[in-house]
């Protein structure tokens, strides 16, 4: 059997996962047209291709992403709604330095400050939707660990950002180039994007995760998961203290 037919060989394996990329691409695209599911879908997604980097994703992709879809549902979509107030406040806060008579450094300062809290904002809510589908805490703590890892991590926040954010490149090119990269957009590229942010996300959560997080059996998982969550919530109180004594 050639290497291109066998269903184990190295083509074949890339076929299988350009599919599954395709297949949670088109279902994030769907269940994020109401808007208010963004949140839900993005940790849908995020579920998935970070199970892809442990190849342990399976076959059901489609079952798959609908699990992650409904049980993470209500935080996932609490965690967005909040994070979405926070956006349209900036963007609104943007609109109005855009428009008040700020001269010299006062309105370089306002941007800054402004511009800082917007990234911060981003991402946070990338890092605790992700969160959301790795850890069981409550709402308040995701966002919370998801504005301190994101800081914490800040190069890996960055590279994050790139691919996250690399759809937007359609926005800086003529209306005839970018037609060209709308199917790709359609089939494949959230996908793909969520895949190498999904390795990104591993490499900048690794700190915080059980030694050996990856290599140990499903049994041993959620006892894993609760250290890991353990871990942060301890991270947490430490930063919460010393910010008590120093203010």
């Amino acid at each position: 059997m050639s290497r291109i037919t066998d269903p184990e060989g190295p083509f074949a394996q890339t076929m299988t996962k350009v599919a599954n990329l395709a297949l949670i691409n088109i279902w994030f695209i769907i269940c994020s047209i109401p808007i208010f599911t963004i949140g839900a879908s993005f940790t849908a997604m995020m579920d998935i291709a970070w199970n892809m980097t442990k190849g342990t994703e399976g076959t059901a992709i489609t079952k798959a992403f609908f699990k992650s879809f409904r049980s993470n549902f209500k935080r996932s979509t609490a965690i967005w709604l909040i994070q979405l107030v926070l956006l349209i406040l900036l963007a609104f806060d943007f609109y109005i330095g855009l428009h008040s008579n700020l001269q010299g450094g006062i309105t370089v300062a306002y941007f800054a400050v402004s511009g800082i809290a917007l990234m911060l904002v981003v991402f946070t809510t990338w890092y605790a939707l992700t969160m959301q589908a790795i850890f069981e805490n409550t709402v308040g703590n995701m966002i919370k660990n998801g504005l301190m890892i994101s800081i914490a991590r800040f190069p890996y926040s960055v590279c994050i950002a790139v691919c996250l954010l690399s759809p937007g490149i359609l926005f800086q090119m003529s209306p005839a180039h970018a037609f060209f990269f709308i199917p790709l957009l359609v089939l494949v590229w959230f996908g793909c994007v969520a895949y190498a942010a999904a390795f990104i996300f591993r490499k900048a959560l690794k700190p915080f995760l059980p030694e050996g997080y990856g290599e140990e059996t499903e049994e041993k998982e959620d006892d894993d998961m609760a250290e890991a969550i353990a871990r942060l919530d301890e991270i947490w109180d430490i930063y919460d203290k010393d910010k008590r004594l120093t203010g």
